[in-house]
């Protein structure tokens, strides 16, 4: 018998081990039980024919004494009765051998139906002393599977008495065909009872244990395979048999774990996700900040330096216009005046970047700047060749800042989008608004962007355009406008399908309370 991790019973699945098992078991059980059964019988029918040979031997013991002493005295010796002998032997059933011996154990007649049959001088000499019937059995024991084997016999010896003393002696054989006979037919009987008792019972035992264990044991190992291959809400039913329902039971609560852990591991892996973006955008500020502020110190440097002799050069322009008559001079003087004042204005933008301030805020609605921005532009002749368009709402929710700021932002933004569309391009314009605010987005039809340009428009001096047509600072000075009034800038580019910059306004204060 193999064991269950012997790679040969592993190729056998568990319906047929439990087949065999069953078979092995209940055919060792049936047989051994018909095999003594059958013993039982033979011995049974043995003594039966041995009681019965030793009452048919007193018998004949004395019939033959009666027939020897009706010859008188004369005929007292048993060699002289020979003729009395046999008829005492054709008075006795058929199919006997039998033999006879006078007291000094000299045969005196015999009959051999059944074959030669010799006197067991042993056993008549033992009857002599001790005036017993003597068996002997010669029987071969019939085996389960035997054919064949012989029927067997029994000797028996019976002393004949005369008068009380030993006058001779009987010895007979019986056949033991018969015993032999119903033993055969027994053992067919047992085999027959055997082959039909053990089907029904392997039968029914392999439906209860398919039922109570090999089902269960298949849902089980299905159900192992399903959260194997990642489906943790499976769950069996806890029924059966106690172990295997403990079983069942032990599984639902391991695939229950599984299931927490899960969850637990997804929900700790979108945390690290989460703080992993935070700690790039924070990288980012903190770059952009540190970029931003090299930016500031150089123009507080420079308008520091410009400052000085500009407020000197508008001094002079002012004393020098007063003193000027009305005519060419004195609008040559005035228009020089205004340029410097414009000068004086940009200085003092670089120095809004060295130390950022709230300036000169209001609340207003965006969507009025985005289209003075495109209006401005447009009579400029900026968008010559392109159509600028978009469905845009009547109004959007108002936002406190500078409104100058925000219209360089809208004059970057539509500036940008006219350079990189191609001609008969079209710029289109979108607005509306969600939960946290108001937002208007800047649609190009340019050749768009890939990732690693993305993550640098932002900088200061970062340009894709040719040498000469930009400084890369406009988009700097969106981002910096925007995040000082509370809002953000964002793109969506892909390579071959243009640009979207999106821009965000928080709800303005005063319209929040209100």
């Amino acid at each position: 018998m193999r064991f269950w991790g012997d790679p040969v019973a592993n190729t056998f699945g568990l319906r047929a081990q439990i087949l065999l098992h069953i078979l092995l078991l209940a055919g060792a059980a049936l047989l051994f039980a018909g095999f003594l059964f059958l013993r039982l019988t033979e011995s049974a029918l043995l003594d039966q024919r041995v009681s019965h040979a030793v009452a048919t031997m007193e018998v004949f013991s004395r019939t033959l004494a009666a027939t020897m002493a009706d010859g008188g005295p004369a005929e007292a010796d048993l060699r002289g009765r020979t003729r009395r002998l046999q008829d005492f032997a054709g008075s006795l059933p058929p199919n006997l051998g039998w033999g006879a011996v006078d007291r000094n154990l000299s045969p005196v007649s015999s009959a051999a139906s059944l074959g030669a049959f010799s006197l067991d001088l042993a056993d008549l000499a033992q009857v002599r002393e001790s005036r017993r019937v003597e068996i002997q059995v010669h029987y071969p024991p019939t085996g389960i599977f035997s054919v064949t084997g012989g029927d067997g016999f029994v000797v028996a010896t019976a002393p004949v008495l005369a008068e009380g003393s030993f006058a001779g002696a009987l010895q007979v054989r019986f056949s033991l065909g018969d015993v032999r006979a119903r033993i055969f037919g027994g053992r067919t009987l047992v085999l027959a009872y055997a082959l039909l008792f053990g089907t029904v019972m392997v039968g029914f035992g392999f439906y209860l244990l398919s039922r109570t264990v090999v089902r269960p044991i298949g849902r089980l190992m299905e159900g192992t395979r399903r959260v194997a291959a990642g489906n943790l809400a499976e769950v069996l039913p806890v029924e059966g048999p106690r172990e295997i329902a403990q079983l069942a039971g032990s599984f639902n609560a391991m695939t229950g774990a599984l299931a927490d852990s899960r969850r637990e591991t997804e929900a700790y892996i979108s945390s690290l996700q989460r703080t992993n973006e935070d700690l790039r955008r924070t990288q980012e500020d903190l770059v952009r900040s540190e970029k931003m502020a090299s930016v500031g110190h150089l123009a507080a440097g420079m308008a520091h330096e410009i400052g000085n002799p500009l407020g000197a050069v508008v001094g002079y322009l002012d004393l020098l216009r007063g003193e000027l008559p009305e005519g060419r001079e004195r609008e040559i003087a005035d228009r020089s005046l205004g340029e410097a004042r414009r000068i004086d204005r940009l200085v003092k933008d670089l120095l809004d970047y060295a130390a950022p301030g709230g300036g000169d805020e209001e609340s207003f609605d965006p969507l009025a700047a985005l289209v003075e921005a495109r209006d401005l532009l447009q009579h400029q002749g900026a968008f010559e060749g392109l159509s600028v368009d978009g469905e845009l709402p009547a109004m959007l929710p108002a936002v406190t800042m500078a409104r100058h700021k925000l219209l360089q932002v809208f004059v970057n933004l539509l500036l940008n989008a006219r350079d990189v569309s191609p001609p008969g391009g079209a710029v289109r314009l979108a607005a509306g608004v969600v939960k946290e605010g108001a937002w208007i987005s800047v649609r190009d039809e340019g050749e768009g962007m890939d990732g690693e340009t993305m993550a640098h428009i932002f900088d200061p001096f970062f340009t894709t355009k040719e040498p000469g047509r930009g400084r890369g600072l406009g988009l700097f000075v969106c981002h910096r406008v925007l995040d000082e009034a509370g809002g953000r800038i964002e793109v969506q580019s892909e390579p071959g399908s243009g640009c979207v910059f999106t821009v965000h306004f928080p709800i303005s204060k005063a319209q929040g309370e209100g």
